[in-house]
């Protein structure tokens, strides 16, 4: 890490530590018996007939706030979760999506002549001052093109950057030594999480990328009628500023705006739900964040338009025939098989008991099974016990089943009557795929994985060529070398040899053995008995010294071969 970067991060750390310190004294003060008259002299000092005691909720997004974009940009990725938040939080901590103070034109000018060389007067027709929304890493300004066109200027905040990455690396510091102080901490995998979303929001803040994640969506998309994303002008574009075209119209959550302009609300809800899965469970590459402020209808064609391409997340083919299979199985109350696909999907950071996990998630899920309960809980219960059973899943598929959570949360009001969202998924599901399953899509795939096995192929062919022309220059020297590499072979023949030498020995003191026994026997019976028993005695013992000789040869060489052995395999330093 440079000093910049070190110096850059302690003095954020300060600011940080400032700001929280700030805002826990106050609410301390607030809940203490110095709240009422330290309010009287706010009211006092600045002229108002009234200063309110702030929730928790509140004090917590203004914190937020306070703190800078990547600490709005987790209180974003938490307010998601809303099946687990109480309902102020909810409400408070959605108002991050939208409510950020902007930043003033001058330095908005300033960034946009310094990305694309002229002042925004000249390079558009005309140019609001003032913004149209202020996110949490840029804004949007109104403009006009020199053509007549209205679009959507975004523009990155000043000196983003630097800030964004001290805070990643206050960030990353943080889940290390909340790993290293916390088991629950380790076991979710804190570390990884904030690694994984340190990669997002980097990823977030190049608007080439954002540009390329828009046209390859809006290709997705074309299939799918009433959704679009926004065009894209590329020249007046950079890293920093995204010039799209403007997009008018209402959230979709505005269900009352979208009925009194005379479009169906369930009929706009399918079509957005089947563009998100296409994107997430057909294509595999998908807009990981369609909250409602980010899919806004048209009041005029009923169109939907995806807005803010720059979170996008990318599931294997295998990954996403897991996930439809436990949707499947959800919506055919198969628990056990449900449990199984997710099982599939997660990758263990402890060592797992099968069995007790299959029986844990049969014994927790079997409530919602048949009762209605929305998606997003059952998902959350079943990632619950997936956690607590030493597994996880893979960051792109918990981008995936947030995506899935957030679609559920704006097809419910829009849906038909008796329609529930996991089989309105299955059904789009169903339909998409065997769209997709057509001759050009089939042939497209062949020549996608053709050209996959060429490039290997050309990647690999100096080597094989380089063996063939050596090939050819010793055929034309009249002789060819071959060279066998036995090595690997080696410990197989000396253990061979030691199984042959020992099956030897064996034979030697056996033979021995019974050949005294039939020369005693057969000798006992011969005249001068006397004599030649002595002499068989003499031979048979003669016989056993010889294979106790032998024996212990074949000990100490096989003690030897041994140690040799272990020298090759463990060599002293």
């Amino acid at each position: 890490m440079s000093s910049f970067s070190t110096a850059s991060e302690n003095a954020r750390l300060l600011r940080v530590y400032s700001t929280l310190m700030e805002f826990l004294a106050s609410s301390i003060a607030d809940r203490s018996p110095l709240g009422g008259p330290r309010r009287r002299m706010q009211r006092w000092i600045y002229q108002v007939d009234d200063v309110p005691q702030l929730s928790a909720a509140v004090r917590t997004r203004v914190m937020l706030e306070r703190l800078g974009p990547t600490y709005v940009k987790l209180g974003q990725i938490v307010s998601s979760q809303a099946n687990v938040l109480p309902d102020d939080w909810k409400i408070e901590l959605d108002r991050l999506q939208n409510e950020v103070p902007p930043v003033p034109y001058e330095d908005i000018r300033e960034a946009i002549i310094e990305e694309l060389g002229a002042p925004p007067e000249e390079l558009y027709a005309t140019f609001d001052e003032k913004p149209l929304a202020a996110a949490s890493l840029g804004q949007v300004h109104v403009a006009t093109l020199h053509d007549g066109r209205k679009v959507a200027v975004k523009i990155q905040r000043p000196h983003m950057q630097n800030q964004v990455r001290a805070d990643l690396g206050i960030v990353r510091v943080f889940g290390r030594y909340a790993e290293r102080r916390s088991g629950w901490a380790r076991e979710v995998g804190v570390g990884s999480m904030l690694g994984e979303f340190s990669s997002t929001l980097i990823e977030e803040l190049d608007y080439y990328a954002e540009a390329y994640n828009m046209q390859r969506l809006a290709l997705a998309l074309e299939g799918i009628h009433g959704v679009r994303v926004p065009e894209l002008h590329r020249s007046l574009s950079t890293d920093k500023v995204l010039t799209q075209e403007f997009v008018s119209g209402v959230k979709i959550s505005d269900v009352e705006a979208i009925r009194a302009a005379g479009h169906d609300p369930g009929a706009i809800g399918e079509a957005a739900l089947r563009a998100a899965i296409k994107m997430l469970l057909i294509d595999g590459f998908f807009h990981a964040d369609p909250h409602p402020g980010n899919l806004i209808v048209d009041l005029e064609s009923g169109d939907v338009t995806f807005l803010d391409c720059g979170m996008v997340g990318e599931l294997t083919v295998s990954q996403r025939v897991h996930l439809v299979m436990a949707l499947w199985a959800y919506t055919r109350h198969d628990i056990p098989a449900m449990g199984a696909q997710l099982r599939s999907l997660s990758v263990p950071f402890r060592p797992v008991d099968e069995d007790r996990f299959s029986k844990a998630f049969e014994r927790k899920m079997a409530r919602y099974a048949a009762s209605g309960a929305e998606i997003s809980e059952v998902l959350s219960a079943g990632m619950g016990v997936l956690r607590d059973n030493g597994l996880r899943l893979d960051p792109q598929l918990t981008l995936a089943i947030k995506a899935l959570t957030q679609a559920s949360a704006f097809y419910k009001p829009l849906a038909p009557a008796g329609k529930p969202y996991a089989t309105a998924v299955m059904e789009a599901t169903q339909e998409l795929g065997l769209e997709a399953v057509n001759e050009e899509a089939i042939v497209g795939l062949a020549r996608k994985e053709g050209m996959k096995l060429a490039a290997k192929a050309l990647q690999e062919a100096p080597d094989y060529l380089k063996g063939l022309l050596s090939w050819r220059d010793q055929l034309k020297k009249g002789k060819l070398t071959v060279y066998v590499d036995t090595s690997a072979l080696d410990s197989q023949v000396r253990a061979l040899r030691s199984i042959v030498q020992t099956i030897a020995i064996a034979l030697l003191v056996g033979g021995g053995m019974i050949g005294a026994a039939i020369a005693a026997a057969a000798f006992s019976n011969l005249p001068n008995q006397e004599t030649v028993a002595r002499w068989t005695i003499l031979a048979f013992f003669a016989a056993l010294a010889l294979a106790f000789v032998l024996v212990l040869m074949f000990l100490g060489a096989f003690i030897r071969e041994r140690r040799r052995e272990s020298r090759d395999r463990w060599p002293g330093p």
